[in-house]
């Protein structure tokens, strides 16, 4: 492969042996490699000048490294050098042992799995065309809301092409394989800009494939509270369909029809690590409650939901909704296909004809229809509108939001460490939670992330990444970690924007009120641990799946981008349906809600086509 030359090898290799200690045994430079040769030009040559300035501190020294663990570059090669240690393969000829031995990681459906990295050379898929380049209804992203309704529409008779930027990938192909799960079924790496010095990025975390993020997130099924759903009439003026301001009542036979359908059930078969943490719990004068989930019974709580269960125990809108209808006829779906615009006409009232999509070999392809639905998320919907010229230079209130109100729920990661295995990685990651600060932070627990995840996402008191000796020591306790998730509330104060080449842009700078949540959720979460016998805690940076609220849902069009049934204030045929309609940020995983907003959304777009 040789896109390393000698010298760019020999610093790499050492970099990688003091950042990840251990990792020569598995020659993490051939990982590296193969990576680099599947990237576009701008983040190879940011790796290549990044090994570059690792090469000048070593010059001077291996301890000069600590004075560049700060930067961009650092936490690049870091990473990289985590994937291939902890992403358990050795190439032939190393001595190993490979990372997941390391650490004792050797749950039954990832120990039968022969791992390597052939995963990274698969060509993209060729575009199949589709029988018709046209549709009824044109729904874009199959999660949770894109799922549903494609599904709903199709049962009702309607002609519905899903167009979906991921893969297919039913469970029978999901093995537990980190590395592998998150090329095929994560959308790639992204990350919040933060606006000062003092704001933490955030990681943003969502699926890409037939599913979405249903795919690979734990399932908890959590109503919003009284109090969340009083924000939506507050930001957006969002009225219910009596014409009072919105209220539960409004979403409750929404929430009952996508609970039945999903099967949602109590979580109270708690494992021992569960337990060890509820005595902190206790002893601080709270309590664990468990959580409710779309889980089946057949759950076998293996710990596998975020690399994409392998046993349909999951109920994602894949194996819920779209199977069904696929298998039916319902529907038709494309796959690997990005859509990058909305079509216009722009004539009279604006109105949709269509979508623009990109092929995997990067040609273009178009389908007219006269209904779109966007569902690509939080982050891809304002995208798409804020590509689609002819939206944009309509400039008015509603379409100037667009993007404008993003809503995080950042999240943090805090382990305990206990005298006995906890081994997390080996249950159902969320069944339980503690809501006596819901209005502030909410925690669920127990979990702990996949090895590579866990590794790359430790940072020291500071906020610096952990490396070196130190991440050597806490990653070899890897059984013996207890995980809480943390989620403070936030205000929807990012921004997804367009750069000059078109590019996302997406900022966050944390308020006074959101960085004192921030700190008291981590420090309540430290407490319990301790207070439940933890020896040591660490904890990682910020992190979020629950992104929400860019293209806001609202009866006032100078406050909101859709209005209560999804439709795009003034551009006929436009709907949202996904998470970005919610007009403010959940205090709870907002998943069952954009469920039950995309089964109202669907039922006034079905009523309308008719």
């Amino acid at each position: 492969m040789d896109v390393l030359g000698d010298e760019e090898t020999a610093v790499l290799a050492r970099f990688c042996e003091l950042a990840v200690p251990g990792s020569t045994g598995i020659g993490p430079v051939s990982y590296v490699e193969r990576v680099l040769a599947g990237m576009p030009p701008a983040e190879e040559d940011a790796v290549h000048a990044a090994i570059g300035l690792v090469a000048t501190c070593l010059d001077a020294g291996a301890d000069s490294l600590a004075r560049i663990a700060h930067t961009e570059a650092f936490a690049l090669l870091r990473g990289l050098a985590v994937e291939a240690f902890y992403g358990d393969y050795a190439e032939p000829g190393q001595p190993g042992p490979t990372g997941h031995e390391v650490i004792g990681f050797a749950p039954p459906q990832a120990a039968r799995l022969r791992k390597n990295w052939s995963f990274l050379d698969c060509a993209p898929p060729a575009p199949v065309s589709s029988a018709r380049e046209s549709a009824e209804v044109v729904v874009v992203g199959s999660g949770a809301g894109g799922g549903l309704i494609a599904a709903e529409l199709g049962r009702r008779g309607h002609d519905v092409l899903l167009v979906e930027a991921g893969g297919l990938h039913p469970a029978e192909d999901r093995t537990r394989f980190e590395l592998a799960a998150r090329h095929q079924l994560w959308w790639p790496a992204r990350c919040t800009v933060p606006r000062t010095d003092d704001d933490e990025p955030v990681a943003l975390l969502a699926g890409r494939c037939v599913g979405g993020t249903t795919v690979i997130n734990t399932k908890v099924a959590m109503r919003a509270a009284d109090f969340d759903l009083a924000r939506f009439h507050a930001e957006t003026g969002l009225r219910g369909p009596g014409g009072a301001p919105f209220a539960p009542a409004d979403l409750d036979p929404w929430y009952a029809r996508v609970e039945q359908r999903l099967g949602v059930r109590e979580r109270a078969d708690w494992t021992p690590s569960v337990h060890t943490v509820a005595a902190g719990f206790t002893e601080l004068g709270t309590c664990l409650e468990p959580v409710r989930s779309y889980t089946d019974h057949t759950c076998g709580r293996c710990g596998s939901c975020t690399t994409g269960c392998p046993t349909n125990a999951g109920r994602d809108t894949w194996n819920t909704y779209l199977a069904p209808a696929l298998g039916r006829g319902e529907i038709r779906l494309l796959t690997n296909r990005t859509v990058t615009q909305v079509l216009l006409s722009t004539s009279a009232t604006p109105r949709v004809t269509g979508v623009r999509y990109r092929n995997p070999d990067g040609s273009s392809g178009e389908v007219a229809a006269p209904v779109v639905v966007l569902a690509a998320g939080s982050l891809n919907t304002p995208q798409i509108l804020l590509s689609t010229v002819d939206y944009v230079e309509l400039d008015t209130p509603s379409t100037r939001l667009a993007g404008a109100t993003l809503g995080l729920h950042p999240a943090r990661l805090v382990y305990g460490l206990f005298d006995q295995p906890q081994d997390c990685h080996q249950v159902y990651p969320i069944t339980a939670h503690c809501l006596t600060h819901q209005r502030s932070f909410v925690v669920e627990g127990t979990t702990i992330q996949e090895p590579v995840s866990f590794a790359a996402g430790m940072i020291d008191p500071l906020g610096r990444p952990l490396w070196g000796v130190d991440l050597a020591t806490v990653m070899r306790d890897y059984r013996y970690w207890a995980g809480l998730l943390v989620m403070a509330n936030d205000e929807n104060t990012g921004t997804v924007e367009l750069d000059p080449g078109g590019h996302p842009v997406i900022t966050k700078g944390f308020s006074p009120a959101e960085r004192r949540r921030l700190g008291d959720a981590l420090a309540f979460t430290v407490e319990v641990l301790r207070a439940a016998g933890a020896t040591r805690v660490v904890w990682s940076g910020l992190s979020t799946s629950h992104v929400q609220g860019t293209v806001r849902m609202g009866d006032d069009p100078a406050r909101s981008v859709v209005d209560a049934a999804g439709r795009a204030h003034g551009v006929d045929g436009l709907y949202v349906g996904d998470g970005s309609v919610l007009p403010a940020s959940l205090s709870v995983n907002p998943s069952l809600t954009i469920m039950a907003l995309a089964a109202m959304i669907a039922d006034g777009l079905a009523g309308d086509l008719a």
